[in-house]
Protein backbone atom coordinates (compact mmCIF):
# COMPACT_ATOMS: atom_id res chain seq x y z
CA UNK A 1 0.00 0.00 0.00
CA UNK A 2 1.37 3.22 -1.01
CA UNK A 3 3.32 5.50 1.97
CA UNK A 4 1.43 9.01 0.85
CA UNK A 5 -1.99 6.66 1.62
CA UNK A 6 -0.82 5.27 4.89
CA UNK A 7 0.57 8.36 6.60
CA UNK A 8 -2.69 10.52 6.05
CA UNK A 9 -4.66 7.57 7.12
CA UNK A 10 -2.82 6.49 10.22
CA UNK A 11 -2.88 10.47 11.18
CA UNK A 12 -6.64 10.66 11.09
CA UNK A 13 -7.08 7.00 12.68
CA UNK A 14 -4.72 8.63 15.63
CA UNK A 15 -7.17 12.04 16.05
CA UNK A 16 -10.17 10.33 16.20
CA UNK A 17 -8.87 7.69 19.25
CA UNK A 18 -7.81 11.03 20.78
CA UNK A 19 -10.99 12.84 20.44
CA UNK A 20 -13.01 9.96 21.14
CA UNK A 21 -10.84 9.28 24.44
CA UNK A 22 -11.47 13.28 25.20
CA UNK A 23 -14.91 12.89 25.04
CA UNK A 24 -15.26 9.52 26.58
CA UNK A 25 -13.12 10.08 29.95
CA UNK A 26 -12.23 13.50 29.77
CA UNK A 27 -14.85 15.73 29.04
CA UNK A 28 -17.44 15.88 31.49
CA UNK A 29 -20.06 17.18 30.39
CA UNK A 30 -20.23 14.56 27.44
CA UNK A 31 -20.42 10.48 27.32
CA UNK A 32 -21.02 8.08 24.11
CA UNK A 33 -21.61 4.63 25.76
CA UNK A 34 -21.80 5.80 29.35
CA UNK A 35 -25.72 4.58 30.51
CA UNK A 36 -27.91 7.34 31.62
CA UNK A 37 -27.96 7.43 35.30
CA UNK A 38 -31.78 7.08 37.21
CA UNK A 39 -31.78 10.53 39.49
CA UNK A 40 -33.91 10.55 42.57
CA UNK A 41 -37.01 12.01 42.26
CA UNK A 42 -35.84 15.20 44.60
CA UNK A 43 -33.17 16.09 42.53
CA UNK A 44 -33.72 19.24 40.96
CA UNK A 45 -31.56 20.83 38.32
CA UNK A 46 -33.70 24.22 38.33
CA UNK A 47 -33.55 27.21 40.65
CA UNK A 48 -31.76 27.49 43.75
CA UNK A 49 -30.18 25.24 45.66
CA UNK A 50 -31.98 23.19 48.55
CA UNK A 51 -30.87 20.91 51.56
CA UNK A 52 -32.56 18.02 51.23
CA UNK A 53 -31.92 14.36 52.45
CA UNK A 54 -32.32 10.92 51.45
CA UNK A 55 -34.52 8.18 53.72
CA UNK A 56 -30.76 6.31 53.49
CA UNK A 57 -28.91 9.11 55.18
CA UNK A 58 -30.90 9.56 58.38
CA UNK A 59 -28.18 7.05 60.41
CA UNK A 60 -27.83 7.20 64.14
CA UNK A 61 -24.48 9.76 64.95
CA UNK A 62 -25.06 12.05 62.03
CA UNK A 63 -25.82 15.19 62.40
CA UNK A 64 -27.96 17.66 59.99
CA UNK A 65 -27.31 21.10 62.19
CA UNK A 66 -23.81 22.40 63.72
CA UNK A 67 -24.04 20.64 67.36
CA UNK A 68 -23.58 23.37 70.23
CA UNK A 69 -20.25 24.44 70.35
CA UNK A 70 -18.40 23.65 73.13
CA UNK A 71 -16.50 26.99 72.89
CA UNK A 72 -17.77 30.76 71.20
CA UNK A 73 -14.59 31.64 70.01
CA UNK A 74 -12.71 31.31 66.73
CA UNK A 75 -12.92 27.55 65.25
CA UNK A 76 -13.15 25.53 61.71
CA UNK A 77 -16.08 23.64 61.12
CA UNK A 78 -16.22 20.31 58.98
CA UNK A 79 -19.19 19.42 56.88
CA UNK A 80 -19.40 16.49 54.81
CA UNK A 81 -21.49 17.85 51.49
CA UNK A 82 -22.78 15.39 48.90
CA UNK A 83 -24.78 16.47 45.47
CA UNK A 84 -28.06 14.94 45.19
CA UNK A 85 -27.28 11.58 43.72
CA UNK A 86 -23.94 10.51 44.90
CA UNK A 87 -23.15 7.38 46.91
CA UNK A 88 -22.94 8.00 50.47
CA UNK A 89 -19.77 7.07 51.61
CA UNK A 90 -20.49 7.74 55.71
CA UNK A 91 -16.85 9.63 55.91
CA UNK A 92 -18.87 11.23 58.94
CA UNK A 93 -20.21 8.83 60.77
CA UNK A 94 -17.15 6.36 60.09
CA UNK A 95 -15.42 9.16 61.59
CA UNK A 96 -12.84 9.29 58.23
CA UNK A 97 -13.68 13.48 58.21
CA UNK A 98 -12.25 12.95 62.22
CA UNK A 99 -9.35 10.63 61.73
CA UNK A 100 -7.75 12.80 58.95
CA UNK A 101 -8.22 16.11 60.68
CA UNK A 102 -6.74 14.69 63.67
CA UNK A 103 -3.73 13.58 61.63
CA UNK A 104 -3.63 17.24 60.40
CA UNK A 105 -3.14 18.73 63.70
CA UNK A 106 -0.90 16.03 65.06
CA UNK A 107 1.40 17.02 61.98
CA UNK A 108 0.94 20.75 62.68
CA UNK A 109 1.79 20.41 66.39
CA UNK A 110 4.87 18.93 65.30
CA UNK A 111 6.21 21.39 63.13
CA UNK A 112 5.31 24.49 64.77
CA UNK A 113 5.91 22.69 68.19
CA UNK A 114 3.38 24.08 70.21
CA UNK A 115 0.21 25.06 67.96
CA UNK A 116 -2.50 23.14 66.34
CA UNK A 117 -5.79 24.30 64.49
CA UNK A 118 -8.89 24.98 66.58
CA UNK A 119 -11.33 22.28 65.37
CA UNK A 120 -15.18 22.57 66.08
CA UNK A 121 -15.64 20.04 68.85
CA UNK A 122 -19.04 17.97 70.31
CA UNK A 123 -19.03 18.47 74.13
CA UNK A 124 -17.74 14.78 74.13
CA UNK A 125 -14.29 16.61 72.14
CA UNK A 126 -15.07 14.58 69.51
CA UNK A 127 -14.56 16.43 66.27
CA UNK A 128 -18.11 17.97 64.91
CA UNK A 129 -19.17 17.08 61.33
CA UNK A 130 -22.09 18.42 59.74
CA UNK A 131 -23.78 16.64 57.30
CA UNK A 132 -25.03 18.27 53.90
CA UNK A 133 -27.25 16.78 50.72
CA UNK A 134 -28.47 19.41 48.44
CA UNK A 135 -30.89 19.18 45.65
CA UNK A 136 -28.49 20.02 42.58
CA UNK A 137 -27.20 16.93 40.82
CA UNK A 138 -23.09 16.98 39.93
CA UNK A 139 -23.89 17.99 36.72
CA UNK A 140 -25.48 21.02 38.41
CA UNK A 141 -22.79 21.42 39.78
CA UNK A 142 -20.07 21.27 36.88
CA UNK A 143 -22.49 23.05 33.77
CA UNK A 144 -21.95 26.49 33.12
CA UNK A 145 -23.76 28.34 30.47
CA UNK A 146 -23.24 31.84 28.90
CA UNK A 147 -25.36 33.65 31.28
CA UNK A 148 -23.26 32.70 34.09
CA UNK A 149 -19.82 33.96 35.23
CA UNK A 150 -17.08 32.28 33.94
CA UNK A 151 -15.35 32.42 37.70
CA UNK A 152 -18.60 30.78 38.62
CA UNK A 153 -16.71 27.21 39.48
CA UNK A 154 -17.27 24.47 41.84
CA UNK A 155 -15.80 25.70 44.43
CA UNK A 156 -17.92 29.20 44.17
CA UNK A 157 -21.07 27.20 43.98
CA UNK A 158 -20.18 25.37 47.07
CA UNK A 159 -19.22 28.66 48.81
CA UNK A 160 -22.52 30.26 48.00
CA UNK A 161 -24.78 27.24 49.27
CA UNK A 162 -22.70 27.51 52.75
CA UNK A 163 -22.93 31.46 53.25
CA UNK A 164 -27.17 31.17 52.20
CA UNK A 165 -27.53 28.43 55.02
CA UNK A 166 -26.32 30.08 58.03
CA UNK A 167 -29.27 29.13 60.04
CA UNK A 168 -28.01 25.79 60.66
CA UNK A 169 -25.09 26.42 62.00
CA UNK A 170 -23.77 28.27 65.53
CA UNK A 171 -21.36 31.49 65.82
CA UNK A 172 -21.15 31.69 62.47
CA UNK A 173 -19.39 34.77 61.97
CA UNK A 174 -16.29 33.17 64.36
CA UNK A 175 -16.22 29.83 62.09
CA UNK A 176 -14.35 29.25 58.74
CA UNK A 177 -15.50 25.84 56.99
CA UNK A 178 -13.48 22.84 55.70
CA UNK A 179 -15.84 20.71 53.17
CA UNK A 180 -15.62 17.24 52.13
CA UNK A 181 -17.77 17.78 49.00
CA UNK A 182 -18.16 14.42 47.70
CA UNK A 183 -17.99 15.22 43.96
CA UNK A 184 -14.48 17.17 41.65
CA UNK A 185 -13.66 20.94 40.68
CA UNK A 186 -14.38 21.12 36.50
CA UNK A 187 -11.17 19.94 35.26
CA UNK A 188 -9.18 22.50 33.76
CA UNK A 189 -6.22 20.66 32.61
CA UNK A 190 -5.89 17.36 31.33
CA UNK A 191 -3.07 16.14 32.89
CA UNK A 192 -3.68 16.80 36.82
CA UNK A 193 -7.56 17.49 38.95
CA UNK A 194 -8.00 20.35 41.03
CA UNK A 195 -8.26 18.51 44.40
CA UNK A 196 -8.60 21.65 46.98
CA UNK A 197 -10.20 24.84 46.44
CA UNK A 198 -10.48 27.63 48.87
CA UNK A 199 -10.18 31.78 48.62
CA UNK A 200 -7.15 33.88 50.85
CA UNK A 201 -8.50 34.61 54.22
CA UNK A 202 -11.38 33.50 52.67
CA UNK A 203 -14.91 31.38 54.87
CA UNK A 204 -14.26 27.90 53.13
CA UNK A 205 -12.00 25.49 52.22
CA UNK A 206 -12.98 23.04 50.35
CA UNK A 207 -11.59 19.23 49.80
CA UNK A 208 -12.66 17.41 46.51
CA UNK A 209 -13.00 13.32 47.45
CA UNK A 210 -13.81 12.64 44.54
CA UNK A 211 -12.94 12.44 40.32
CA UNK A 212 -13.46 11.58 37.17
CA UNK A 213 -10.48 9.16 37.06
CA UNK A 214 -10.33 5.74 38.54
CA UNK A 215 -6.93 4.88 40.77
CA UNK A 216 -5.77 2.33 42.74
CA UNK A 217 -6.24 3.19 46.43
CA UNK A 218 -4.29 0.78 49.25
CA UNK A 219 -4.67 -2.61 49.26
CA UNK A 220 -4.91 -2.48 45.21
CA UNK A 221 -9.20 -0.64 45.72
CA UNK A 222 -9.93 0.90 43.18
CA UNK A 223 -11.89 4.14 43.21
CA UNK A 224 -12.85 7.27 41.43
CA UNK A 225 -10.96 9.80 43.06
CA UNK A 226 -8.36 12.50 42.42
CA UNK A 227 -6.35 11.81 45.47
CA UNK A 228 -3.29 9.14 45.84
CA UNK A 229 -4.57 7.80 49.01
CA UNK A 230 -8.24 8.34 50.51
CA UNK A 231 -9.12 9.57 54.16
CA UNK A 232 -8.23 7.94 57.07
CA UNK A 233 -10.39 5.29 58.28
CA UNK A 234 -11.21 5.23 62.15
CA UNK A 235 -8.77 6.10 64.30
CA UNK A 236 -5.85 6.03 61.82
CA UNK A 237 -3.98 9.04 62.26
CA UNK A 238 -1.63 9.00 59.66
CA UNK A 239 -0.45 12.53 57.67
CA UNK A 240 -1.07 11.14 53.33
CA UNK A 241 -1.63 13.41 50.45
CA UNK A 242 -5.32 13.79 51.29
CA UNK A 243 -4.41 15.32 54.42
CA UNK A 244 -1.57 18.09 52.62
CA UNK A 245 -4.64 18.64 50.23
CA UNK A 246 -6.91 19.43 53.32
CA UNK A 247 -4.10 21.52 55.22
CA UNK A 248 -3.03 23.52 51.91
CA UNK A 249 -6.45 24.51 51.73
CA UNK A 250 -7.26 25.49 55.33
CA UNK A 251 -4.26 27.77 55.62
CA UNK A 252 -4.83 29.69 52.65
CA UNK A 253 -8.36 30.55 54.49
CA UNK A 254 -6.12 31.31 57.36
CA UNK A 255 -4.78 34.34 55.32
CA UNK A 256 -1.33 32.45 54.48
CA UNK A 257 1.02 33.06 52.85
CA UNK A 258 0.48 36.89 53.26
CA UNK A 259 1.34 39.35 50.31
CA UNK A 260 4.18 40.41 51.88
CA UNK A 261 6.09 36.97 52.27
CA UNK A 262 9.38 36.65 50.76
CA UNK A 263 9.28 33.49 48.50
CA UNK A 264 5.61 33.74 46.55
CA UNK A 265 5.45 32.33 43.28
CA UNK A 266 5.55 34.96 40.55
CA UNK A 267 2.86 33.73 38.39
CA UNK A 268 0.11 34.54 40.88
CA UNK A 269 1.37 34.75 44.21
CA UNK A 270 -0.68 32.36 46.61
CA UNK A 271 2.06 29.56 47.04
CA UNK A 272 5.51 29.67 48.16
CA UNK A 273 8.52 28.54 46.10
CA UNK A 274 11.32 28.33 47.87
CA UNK A 275 11.14 24.67 48.93
CA UNK A 276 8.87 21.79 47.54
CA UNK A 277 8.07 20.21 50.76
CA UNK A 278 6.59 22.98 52.11
CA UNK A 279 3.07 22.57 52.85
CA UNK A 280 2.22 25.70 50.68
CA UNK A 281 4.22 25.01 47.85
CA UNK A 282 1.78 24.56 44.88
CA UNK A 283 1.05 21.18 45.37
CA UNK A 284 1.19 20.56 48.78
CA UNK A 285 4.75 19.30 50.43
CA UNK A 286 4.56 17.70 53.46
CA UNK A 287 7.84 18.21 55.30
CA UNK A 288 7.85 21.84 56.09
CA UNK A 289 5.64 24.23 57.56
CA UNK A 290 6.95 27.55 56.39
CA UNK A 291 10.53 26.22 55.23
CA UNK A 292 13.66 28.38 57.14
CA UNK A 293 10.47 30.64 58.50
CA UNK A 294 10.42 33.33 56.33
CA UNK A 295 7.22 33.44 54.53
CA UNK A 296 4.10 32.68 56.80
CA UNK A 297 4.48 31.53 60.17
CA UNK A 298 7.19 32.67 62.80
CA UNK A 299 8.57 34.53 60.57
CA UNK A 300 10.35 38.18 61.26
CA UNK A 301 8.79 40.23 58.27
CA UNK A 302 8.00 43.43 59.78
CA UNK A 303 4.27 44.73 59.02
CA UNK A 304 3.85 41.10 57.93
CA UNK A 305 0.59 39.13 59.21
CA UNK A 306 2.50 35.36 60.80
CA UNK A 307 -0.08 32.44 60.60
CA UNK A 308 1.25 32.01 64.59
CA UNK A 309 -0.80 34.76 65.75
CA UNK A 310 -3.50 33.48 64.22
CA UNK A 311 -7.42 33.27 65.97
CA UNK A 312 -7.72 29.91 64.54
CA UNK A 313 -4.83 28.32 66.30
CA UNK A 314 -3.99 27.85 70.00
CA UNK A 315 -0.90 26.75 72.21
CA UNK A 316 -0.89 23.49 73.43
CA UNK A 317 -0.27 23.25 77.35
Amino acid sequence: MNRYFIIPVSIFFIILCIVVFYLQFINEDWKLFAPKKILPEICNHEGNPNIISHLSDHISDRSFKDNPDNILGHQIHAVYFLPCEKEDRMFDVKLNIESSLIAINKWFADKSNNQKIIFDRKFDGSIDVTFIRVDKTMNWFTDFTSKENANDDVGLKIENIILSNTDIFNNFENKKFIIFFEGWEKRKSLFFDICGKSRFDGKVAIFFSSGRWKKEVGNNKKMFSCMDDSLNESKNESFGKSEETILHEILHTLGSPPKCANNLEPENKVHVNDNENDILYKRSGNIYLDYNNDDYYNHQIENCPDLANSKYLETIN
